[in-house]
Order: structure tokens, then C-alpha cells, then sequence
């Protein structure tokens, strides 16, 4: 008996995995280009989990200037969290071209987008509003929502019933 039987936890769809090396968590190998559809232990799967919403992480174009700028500045180049220690001219130029684009006096970037959901949670709520939640939702929005000072109910993922309790309260 394994520690996710003796634990009675579901191994869900990487945990099925688990046997394959040793019993041990493993992370999955995605092989090939990044795409939609990618390999999975030699088997075309669907991908869910990459950060390349606009399908722009093999473009040419953005390849190029990929390679540039690691030539230019290296890969860890700003070295962690903006606020820290990250902030350069060149995020500074990208902000102030993106508000000359869309019209608006400034743009705020942020380095990822678990920042950006908390931002964008603390900068709409008040004090004063309500957040209703899907109990499986993505982790920053639970950590958003944590840190709102209003407040907060949380209804059982994709139950509508729940949720239509949770908003009569």
C-alpha cells in the first residue's frame, strides 16, 4: 500500500503517475514545441497549464527579442519581485508606450499574474463590498480574497444552489 492509498488522497491526473518513479511525486515532461497540444510519455495530450495565453511563445518575432535580450541583459535579468529589486528603464519604456497605445496617462505592469489578480482584487473591492467565490478557485484569487477587508463567502465549486445561498446572506 502506497502513501496515497494509506492517506485515501485521489492521485489525480499527475498523482496517476506517481508509480513511475518510485512512488514519488513526479512532475510531468511535456516534450516539443510549446503549443496547445504537446507529448506526454510519447502521447499527444492537451495543454492546460502554459503561461502563453496569446500563443505568441514560438513567434519569430518574439523569439528574436527573446534572444536579444538575454544577450543583452542575461535571464535573470531584473532579479526578483520589481518592487524589491526588479524595476528597470526598460519596464518603465514598455509602460509608458503601452499608456501612450491605449490612450491613458500610465500602466502599471506586474510580473506575473498572481500579482496581478491580487492588485486587481484590492484595487475594485472596498471595505465596504462583498466577494462571493467558487471554493476551487485559482490560489491568488483565494489569497485575494483573504486579504479583503470585507465581506467574504465562499460557495462549493460549480454548485449553483450553493452559490445562490451564499448570495442570499
Amino acid at each position: 500500500m502506497d502513501l496515497f492509498e494509506k492517506l485515501k488522497v485521489d492521485r489525480g491526473p499527475l498523482g496517476k503517475h506517481s508509480n513511475v518513479e518510485e512512488g514519488y511525486f513526479m512532475f510531468p515532461k511535456l516534450e516539443g514545441e510549446l503549443s496547445p497540444h504537446m507529448k506526454f510519455r510519447g502521447k499527444e495530450v492537451l495543454t492546460w497549464s502554459l503561461n502563453n495565453y496569446l500563443g505568441l511563445g514560438n513567434h519569430p518575432e518574439i523569439r528574436k527579442a527573446d534572444a536579444e535580450s538575454a544577450a543583452k541583459w542575461g535571464l535573470a535579468y531584473p532579479m526578483g519581485a520589481r518592487m524589491m529589486s526588479g524595476n528597470t528603464s526598460q519596464h518603465e519604456e514598455l509602460e509608458r508606450q503601452l499608456a501612450e497605445f491605449i490612450k491613458k496617462d500610465e500602466v502599471m505592469l506586474l510580473n506575473y499574474g498572481y500579482q496581478g489578480v491580487l492588485s486587481i482584487i484590492d484595487a475594485v473591492v472596498g471595505r465596504k463590498d462583498a466577494i462571493v467565490y467558487d471554493a476551487e478557485c485559482h490560489a491568488c484569487i483565494v489569497d485575494g480574497v483573504r486579504l479583503h477587508m470585507g465581506k467574504r463567502f465562499v460557495y462549493q465549486h460549480n454548485d449553483m444552489e450553493s452559490l445562490d445561498k451564499m448570495l442570499l446572506l
